[in-house]
């Protein structure tokens, strides 16, 4: 029983303050909500929250755990050039390094409030040792491994040089048949495992996959009854392969092949066009919206005001470490919240505080597949759940209601983190692995990492020229 809290209960945009209450978690779910003083469960370990917030947890409905080990690496370029650098680092990742990634970012999540992420996982045969640290870290995780098989540069028409192309491309990337083996084999061995993990189809970006892997997308999905998440229109130069490709564009293409339905969300989705927003509207799907990311490498800003206009489903993303930075959703709420408000003159059109909250959690469930189960303090849901201290000198309000939470509340305001009714961070300690053992060991790893990249990021350095010149950049 968790008792004498502050709740953010479904309907919190209304209330001046957070009413007091109490939850009892059993099982794995949320039991009962009480509004007064609980009754005596004797059964029940009771947990005093002495006035502390007790939300829902966060969702991080895109991101990308191997960039845990590459932070402070190339950040500063259009996402076109910036991805001949992390492909590079990702290249030299072994199964030790992957693992460490993995660990290293459910412990910063954990501490931040973010209970699940939809892991967008690009290294087809890491996935088992990725796999293994989520069923460690106690998260909740939606795990997407990536689908594609065309790649940038002849996806925009630059030619490289033959040599400079092999290494580029590396290694030939698994065919449809054989990514299709490997998700059907991992999504029997892990969808559902410990009732935390599961399994999401990842084609990297439509454009990245050919005719046959979009049938395979198709199969899969309809086989297996899984979600999808897939980058879409990040990037201008994006757009114009899309029109390039299918003269209606990539969305009304995606739409006839069966593709956009309520079971897929897309990460960006900055560079749609009306028509575009209105199928992601009707067809259901959810954009997963990642500022922080748009704004480091300069790919735009998501049209949010338009979406919110055409009820088009909204969930929020970290993105990766070496470009969105700290996996933060307090950041990543206040941002998606203000960004839209310059261009609406309307202030009673703003987007506010609850509607922020609302796409971090219940936004987020529903890419998981748990919308309805997961996002919301309420009798039968997950107990995914988060304990804030609103005390401190940055977070201590005037009135506790959701606006001085989104507003003010930061990671350090984190206490206590509960996943599936488990505590797996509290009293300032991950619970459910070592962390520190986990930070010795990327410690060891570093040195290694650094050498085994040099090759591959001096490709990338001489490839980047090439990619100077794309729709949108002088």
């Amino acid at each position: 029983m968790l008792h004498d809290a502050r709740l953010v209960l479904p309907g919190a945009e209304s209330r001046a303050e957070l009413p007091s209450g109490a939850v009892l978690v059993r099982d794995g779910r949320i039991a009962a909500v009480f509004s007064d003083t609980p009754p005596n469960i004797e059964s029940a370990e009771k947990v005093d929250l002495a006035g502390q917030v007790l939300m829902p947890g966060l969702v991080n409905a895109h991101y990308h755990s191997y960039s845990n080990v590459v932070r402070g690496t190339e950040n500063s370029l259009p996402l076109e050039q910036w991805a001949l650098f992390t492909v590079a680092y990702g290249r030299s990742l072994d199964d030790d390094d992957i693992q460490a990634a993995v660990l290293l970012g459910a412990a910063e999540m954990l501490r931040a409030g973010v209970t699940a992420a939809i892991d967008h996982f690009a290294h087809a045969g890491r996935v088992e040792a990725a796999l293994e640290a989520y069923h460690r870290t106690g998260m909740r995780v939606g795990f997407a491994p990536m689908l594609h098989d065309r790649f940038d540069h002849d996806l925009l028409g630059i030619d490289l040089p033959p040599d400079l192309r092999r290494r580029v491309e590396g290694s030939p990337r698994p065919g449809a048949a054989e990514m299709a083996a490997l998700f059907r084999r991992v999504h029997a061995a892990w969808h559902g495992k410990a009732d935390r993990i599961t399994l999401l189809l990842g084609p990297n970006a439509p454009q990245r996959c050919s005719p046959e892997l979009w049938k395979t997308w198709a199969a899969l999905a309809r086989e297996l009854g899984v979600h999808a998440h897939t980058h879409l229109l990040e990037t201008q130069a994006q757009a114009s392969i899309g029109l390039r490709h299918w003269q209606d564009g990539m969305l009304p293409a995606l739409a006839r092949h069966g593709l956009l339905n309520e079971r897929l969300s897309v990460a960006h989705g900055i560079w749609t066009s009306l028509t575009e927003r209105v199928l992601l509207a009707q067809h259901g799907v959810t954009v997963v919206h990642n500022p922080v990311s748009n704004l480091m490498l300069g790919s735009g800003l998501a049209p949010i005001a338009d979406y919110r206009a055409r009820s088009v489903r909204l969930a929020l993303g970290s993105d990766a470490s070496n470009t969105g930075g700290r996996h933060d959703l307090f950041e990543v709420m206040r941002l998606a919240m203000m960004l839209p408000r310059p261009a609406m003159p309307d202030p009673a059109t703003w987007p506010g505080a609850a509607e922020a909250f609302g796409w971090a959690t219940t936004g987020g469930a529903r890419t998981l597949g748990l919308g309805g189960e997961l996002g919301r303090i309420a009798e039968g849901c997950r107990a995914d759940l988060v304990v804030v201290d609103p005390g401190g000198a940055a977070e201590a309000p005037l009135d506790l209601n959701l606006t001085a939470l989104v507003q003010h509340a930061t990671p350090s305001s984190v206490r206590a983190t509960m996943v599936e009714g488990r505590w797996v961070y509290r009293d300032g300690r991950i619970l459910a692995f070592d962390e520190k053992a986990v930070l010795d060991r990327y410690a060891a790893l570093r040195a290694r990492l650094l050498e085994r990249t040099a090759a591959e990021i001096a490709t990338a350095v001489e490839a980047t020229p090439f990619f100077a010149r794309l729709p949108g950049r002088c």
